[in-house]
């Protein structure tokens, strides 16, 4: 296989992943709107009816609307699973794919999951590597009650 038909064949996933992040945006932006028409119509007793239709469409969008999310963020953590450093350490690994099937989580919650993919699972290593990840740029700390860490977007940067 010459170096011209691999990079054909990365070409399709290049474009599903900017498909899958169009369509979530779409997703997105009919939610807002349908948002706004339920506001309009509740405001109006006349419409009631037609306000608990508008809400089932709402929530049946929002059900696309998840995969997708889950589908760009396993997207993402591939290209962080492959750098080198990454790819040879096993819990930093777990680590990556928890955060990118679960989205934000706190330290507690992916230690839980580390240890359900590897069948133990130090706290105290747990937060060490997910301290080294937040250093290189791999994870996002975001404050809060309980401190939860996201995968930094690597579209975003």
């Amino acid at each position: 296989m010459t170096s011209k038909e691999s990079i054909e064949k990365l070409r399709p996933k290049e474009e599903s992943t900017s498909n899958v992040e169009e369509l979530g945006k779409k997703l997105d932006q009919i939610i807002r709107r349908l948002d706004l028409l339920e506001k309009l119509i509740l405001e109006k007793p006349e419409y009631e009816g037609v306000a608990a239709a508008l809400g089932l469409t709402r929530l049946g969008i929002g059900i696309y609307g998840e995969p997708l999310k889950i589908a760009a963020r396993l997207k993402n953590a591939e290209t962080y699973l492959r750098q080198k450093p990454i790819a040879q350490d096993e819990i930093s690994r777990c680590i990556i794919q928890a955060l990118a099937v679960k989205g934000a989580l706190n330290i507690s919650a992916i230690t839980r999951q580390v240890a359900a993919m590897r069948g133990k699972a130090s706290r105290r290593i747990v937060r060490k590597r997910v301290k080294k990840l937040t250093e290189q740029g791999v994870l996002l700390r975001k404050e809060g009650k309980a401190p939860t860490y996201e995968l930094v977007n690597k579209a975003d940067q």
